[in-house]
Parts: C-alpha cells; sequence; structure tokens
C-alpha cells in the first residue's frame, strides 16, 4: 500500500519480506522495472476492510467527498498511488462508480489484489509514462505521502497524471508529536498538521478545497500506543505493527464502531485527530 515509487537507499522504509499466500486473477501491469520493494509483512494480514481503522477511514472519506460534490456515481477514471492489496480501491469501486487504477511498487501486495474495475500496476510514477500523462480526473494519496523521503519531486510527478482541473485526494497521519517506532516501522518519516501539509504544496498550481481532522476520539488510543512503545523496547518491526494496529478483541471493535458512529454524528471537523484529509484541485496551467 505503501511502496510508491523508488527512493535513494538513505530514504527507505525498514522493512521486512512479505511472503505470497494467496493469488487472484488479478492481473498485474509491469510499467516500472521491477526491484525488490518489501513492506513489513504483518501489515498486510491486518490490513483489511473490517478493520476499525479501515471503516472509520472509509466513513469520513466518504463524508468529506459527499459534503463537497464531489462526483461518486460518474465514471470518474481514477488512480490511486500506494494501492497494496487494494483495500481502498475495493471500499471506493463499492461505493462510487469511480474505475480506480491501482499503483504500487511492491509487487507481492500487487499479486494479491482482488480483482477491480481498473487496472493493476506496478508502477513508479517518477517514470511518467505517457500514456498515463494528465490521464486521470482524480488521484487518490491516502496514507503514502509520510513515506516519502523528497515529496516535491514525487507530487509534481504526481500532478501530471493528473487532468487539469482533476481532484487530488490526501490522506495523512497527523499530531507530529505522536511520531514514534511505530512510524518509523512503517516507513513514516513524518505526522502532519494543517500547516505542514499546505507548506508541502506550495510553489504548485493547486488549489485546496478542503482541509479536515478525523479520529479525534482515537487520539488516546495513539498516546497509549506511544507509551505502550517506551516501555516495551526491542521488539521487532512484525511485533511493534501487531501491537500498535492489530484488534485484541471483537468487542474492542464493537466499541471502536460506536466511537466512530459518535464523532461522526456530533462532530463535522473535529478540532484535531489521529489523521488529515484533504481535497486539492489543479490548476488548468501546468503545475509547477
Amino acid at each position: 500500500m505503501h511502496s510508491a515509487i523508488r527512493g535513494a537507499p538513505s530514504c527507505r522504509s525498514r522493512a521486512i519480506t512479505l511472503a505470497v499466500k494467496t493469488r487472484t486473477s488479478q492481473a498485474v501491469e509491469v510499467l516500472t522495472r521491477r526491484e525488490k520493494q518489501p513492506f513489513v509483512a504483518s501489515w498486510y494480514e491486518l490490513a483489511h476492510d473490517s478493520h476499525p481503522w479501515f471503516r472509520w477511514r472509509l466513513a469520513a472519506v466518504l463524508r468529506q467527498l459527499r459534503s463537497l460534490n464531489i462526483p461518486l456515481y460518474r465514471n470518474l477514471r481514477v488512480l490511486e498511488v500506494g494501492s497494496g492489496t487494494g483495500v481502498l480501491r475495493s471500499q471506493f469501486e463499492a461505493n462510487t462508480n469511480w474505475i480506480v487504477d491501482g499503483a504500487d511498487l511492491d509487487y507481492s501486495a500487487l499479486y494479491q489484489a482482488a480483482p477491480a474495475r481498473g487496472r493493476t500496476l506496478y508502477y513508479d510514477i517518477l517514470d511518467e509514462v505517457a500514456e498515463l500523462a494528465e490521464a486521470y480526473d482524480v488521484l487518490i494519496l491516502y496514507d503514502v505521502l509520510e513515506h516519502i523521503c523528497e515529496p516535491t519531486p514525487f507530487i509534481a510527478s504526481l500532478l501530471r497524471h493528473l487532468k487539469p482541473g482533476g481532484l487530488l485526494l490526501i490522506n495523512v497521519p497527523a499530531v507530529r508529536g505522536l511520531f514514534n517506532d511505530f512510524d518509523k516501522v512503517v516507513g513514516h518519516f513524518r505526522r502532519y498538521d494543517h500547516r505542514t501539509l499546505v507548506e508541502e504544496f506550495r510553489g504548485f498550481h493547486v488549489e485546496i478545497i478542503d482541509l479536515r481532522y478525523w479520529g479525534l476520539c482515537l487520539l488516546p488510543l495513539l498516546v497509549f500506543r506511544d507509551l505502550m512503545l517506551r516501555i516495551k523496547r526491542n521488539q521487532s518491526p512484525d511485533e511493534i505493527v501487531r501491537r500498535g494496529f492489530e484488534s485484541p478483541h471483537r468487542l474492542f471493535d464493537k466499541f471502536l464502531s460506536l466511537l466512530m458512529r459518535a464523532e461522526l454524528a456530533l462532530l463535522r471537523r473535529p478540532p484535531v485527530g489521529s489523521s488529515l484529509l484533504m481535497v486539492c484541485r489543479k490548476g488548468e496551467s501546468p503545475s509547477r
């Protein structure tokens, strides 16, 4: 889900090899020279659409897009960068008429992706292949930007895939003070707030349409996770990911679902949250 581009060795996140366990009928089109880009194995085992965090993110995203009157039921051509095993793409295709292409540089993850309306691409957007230039109405960049060591060239290439007037949808982890070993293990270089996320797009010809937090009620859990990581040192990457993201019990999932519904019902725009959503529109003239 996060191996969106090749990076210099010094910028690559710590990771261990993911073993491919299943194969689906989804064909992977290789548009970029293949390199080994593994991600933390346990992440993909835990990343499924029934996980409370993925459900909460989807609910927050759909609320944002509907409030902005984004056309969900037109056959828009969409690219998700950093699609991994396709959890988010499947969620979007189930809730919209969008045709979502998924792009990633973790071949093992793409190999497991469920069939979709769109293409499944092993593709580094920095390669900027001609057939994809200004090809998309919408670009989805959810929980990817924080993995990019040098965001400026990445964003420039990203925008060249978007039609003039097209939309860029972004989600990033928030609250910079909560950056910890979990972030490091899953390959994060930073967490964001309003100012730092907007700053990433300074100098690009984009209009920021909306910027909002979600997951206010998740913040105490992140604080608790940070405390546990400080107490329990010398854990393996898999142990850190499992302890930091795996649900301990079905009753805990139900509790989080109640929190999600309460927050969505009571707070249209939380003052802060565990994540930050942004919607931008690309200008009609060149983006840089």
